[in-house]
């Protein structure tokens, strides 16, 4: 079981008090540490990269826009976990050049499978640079290596400005272009929902690439996406004010089993509508909408699935990954939602996440998700 021994968090954005929460997690009995900073901290990499280069134990985590440290937000300052056991940390670097599925599954199973001791009931952290755009290509690639589901959590790294910058955490430094697999060793529960529900559609996808709507219904994506928001709302679309709009209005892909699967527009570009996420071609969208109360109750009914024993052991820690857009839509009710998380969660249990620019969870069925505007918690 990879117990928690070690926790230091500060909401100060000093590289001092980063460098002193170091120092103290290595002179613990922790094996391996997991390291989480506000982006809003704006460390550089010369500040940054040699206390990394110099820790005596394993590194891994991300720089995310805002940090969760029990039921408290927090905008600047640091996060660090320290396991007990050691933990298995695989990391793939350069992914923007795996351009295709064959070179993908090539490097996870040179660089994963082959070295790993995962084992099929061992719970997995992913950690990711949110802005590669084969994110999603990797984690089906990941899906159809494994030979057993993996009990899978993670989320994007980066920043709400939308530019690459180094974001995951290393023991050569801080690097982007990245994905690292971190397996606890341990087993883990997880749960995902969202709380959107259909407002229009289905709409069909006629023409897209990757992270990129170009038509809907033969027509300029942003065309029938402002019209169907405009007939719905009070809303008006203007030069400046696309993401302010689209983060009440997001896009649902429907599966198979009929569950929607959501997706964050947060770009508009000569009629093309970027999202957080791929779009297939052909598939069917619809406009969804939400409510605070309905968002919350989503975050509560995640954190009772994820929270749940097991085999009557309590867990030793809970992590969150909260999409950013969520606190964008909540607001001042955000604490609400923290809230309705740690309610379920013992004294002794740590709570912590992130607010991440994308979120993974694998589904009822195994295969693992790229979800957006989601609440995903994991116990172990």
């Amino acid at each position: 079981m990879s117990s928690i021994i070690f926790t230091w968090h500060s909401n100060r954005e000093s590289i001092d008090d980063f460098s002193h929460g170091l120092s103290l997690a290595q002179e613990s009995e922790a094996s391996s540490l997991l390291v989480l900073a506000c982006h809003d901290n704006h460390f550089t990499i010369e500040q940054v990269n040699p206390l990394l280069s110099r820790c005596s134990l394993p590194v891994f985590g991300g720089v995310y826009p805002k940090l969760i440290y029990k039921n408290q937000l927090m905008s600047q300052g640091c996060i660090i976990i320290g396991f007990q056991q050691a933990v298995e940390i695989n990391l793939l670097t350069q992914l923007s050049k795996l351009v295709t599925d064959e070179a993908l599954e090539q490097a996870i199973e040179q660089s994963l499978f082959k070295q790993s001791q995962l084992g099929d009931s061992d719970g997995v952290l992913m950690f990711y640079d949110a802005l590669i755009d084969n994110a999603e290509n990797f984690i089906d690639c990941l899906f159809e290596c494994s030979d057993y589901p993996l009990d899978i959590i993670g989320g994007g790294a980066g920043n709400l400005a939308f530019t690459q910058e180094p974001c995951i955490f290393t023991n050569q430094g801080l690097i982007f272009d990245a994905i690292q697999i971190v397996n606890l060793k341990s087993k883990m529960t997880t749960a995902a929902t969202h709380g959107w529900q259909i407002l229009q559609g289905p709409f069909l996808v006629s023409e897209a690439e990757k992270q990129t709507i170009k038509s809907l219904d033969y027509q300029p994506a942003f065309d029938i996406y402002k019209a169907a928001i405009e007939d719905a709302s009070a809303y008006r679309f203007n030069e400046s004010n696309f993401f302010d709009i689209a983060k009440n209005f997001p896009l649902g892909i429907e599966r198979i089993n009929s569950k929607i699967v959501v997706r964050d527009p947060i770009l508009v570009h000569e009629g093309n509508i970027q999202c957080v996420g791929n779009i297939p071609a052909n598939s069917m969208v619809y406009l969804l909408k939400g409510s605070i109360e309905s968002l919350l109750f989503s975050a509560e009914q995640a954190a009772i699935s994820a929270t749940k024993k097991i085999d009557e052991r309590d867990f030793s820690a809970t992590m969150i990954f909260d999409c950013i857009s969520r606190i964008l839509y909540l607001e001042d009710n955000f604490g609400r939602e923290l809230d309705a998380i740690a309610k379920h969660c013992h004294d002794q249990q740590v709570l912590f996440g992130v607010l991440s620019l994308g979120e993974i969870v694998n589904s009822e069925s195994g295969a693992i998700r790229l979800l957006n505007k989601s609440t995903v918690i994991g116990s172990w």
